[in-house]
């Protein structure tokens, strides 16, 4: 399984070459930034990345065409692409923060049966860039006349699609390099899996060539306590907590009182505090179980462990997403858990 790392795209792009140029050292395969509505650009997070470096891949997760017209994401992954020499990924997906944060929200539901439509068509128009033919985009959400990159002559970029759901994962299966779930159980990757072999077994294509990536929080710390504590502290955005997502492992009592504390949640996320009022230990401790990998280093043969099981279920590609002391998150990846999944 290929082990990649996701950083947050507040650091400066000179710290982003350093972390890239680590991880790189260490043999992970790619380093990715998230989309945050007050960050750096995802695309220029890498610039100095793409200059130092030479193996590892990049690129940004998730970039919604609903937010960036599949024209505009073209030319700055295409430009990404030309500076790291093809190295370069993207992770398309319907939106989320970015859109609500643009107070697009209620277009974004207007438009929720186009949201399928609309990624395919971003992933459709991307690929059939060209340098050598000009190429006029006809589709049912956007259309594009006389674009044709003749500067973009790298190997083209690869495509994965943001994907939790059945219409998405089965769109990404025909037309997508991969999929990429977002902190994906092990319940939900064996039950995506199904939907991913049909899809992709429909239209000739072979699972072992398609990638399938999962973004998971990584907490995992000398001390256990500070582990959980910045766990608890990211609890809001995994998954953002939804009801489906809570289900199995949750009861119905346990969801409904997440649902009722959500504002708990988000207070301590934006506060960065592990304290999260009014919702019990044993919830606390069963979402942080259940939903990301966290422990001290010496329950790292543990956690390996659970990698193997994503693994076994059909993952070929884990994203594990870092937050505090990221080059010592990085060392530990490389010289403990990438050995081991080999």
């Amino acid at each position: 399984m290929r082990v990649g790392i996701v950083l947050n795209p507040s650091a400066s792009a000179a710290t982003f070459a350093e972390n890239a140029a680590l991880a790189e050292k260490h043999s992970l395969e790619a380093v990715w930034t998230a989309n945050h509505v007050s960050s750096r650009d995802p695309f220029m997070c890498f610039t100095e990345a793409a200059r130092i470096t030479n193996k590892i891949r990049m690129g940004p997760v998730a970039i919604s065409p609903f937010e960036l017209h599949p024209l505009k994401m073209a030319n700055l992954l295409l430009t990404l692409n030309e500076m790291s020499n093809g190295r370069t990924d993207i992770v398309i997906g319907g939106g989320g923060e970015t859109m609500i944060a643009m107070n697009l929200k209620p277009t974004f539901e207007s438009m929720h049966p186009k949201m399928v439509p609309a990624v395919r068509e971003c992933i459709e128009f991307i690929k059939q860039a060209s340098p050598d033919k000009l190429l006029n985009f006809e589709g049912d959400v956007y259309q594009v006349h006389g674009y044709q990159p003749k500067w973009a002559t790298q190997e083209p970029p690869r495509l994965y699609v943001a994907a939790s759901k059945k219409r998405m994962m089965r769109m990404s299966a025909e037309v997508a390099d991969g999929v990429m779930m977002s902190d994906g159980t092990l319940p939900m990757v064996k039950d995506s899996m199904e939907i991913l072999k049909a899809g992709l077994a429909a239209t000739g294509r072979s699972v072992a060539d398609f990638r399938i990536n999962n973004l998971y929080a990584w907490h995992v710390k000398k001390d256990k306590d500070e582990a959980v504590h910045e766990a608890r502290r990211k609890l809001w955005v995994r998954g953002m907590l939804l009801p489906w997502y809570l289900e199995p492992f949750l009861s119905e009592a346990d969801v409904q009182l997440v649902q009722d504390k959500m504002d708990s949640f988000m207070n301590a996320y934006f506060a960065e505090s592990h304290e999260i009022e009014g919702v019990p230990e044993r919830i606390l401790d069963a979402l942080v179980e259940n939903v990301t990998l966290t422990g001290s280093v010496d329950e790292l043969d543990t956690l390996i462990g659970h990698l193997k099981e994503f693994e076994a279920a059909g993952l070929n590609e884990i994203s594990l997403r870092i937050y505090d002391d990221v080059p010592e998150a990085i060392r530990l990846i490389g010289e403990e858990v990438i050995p081991a999944l080999r």
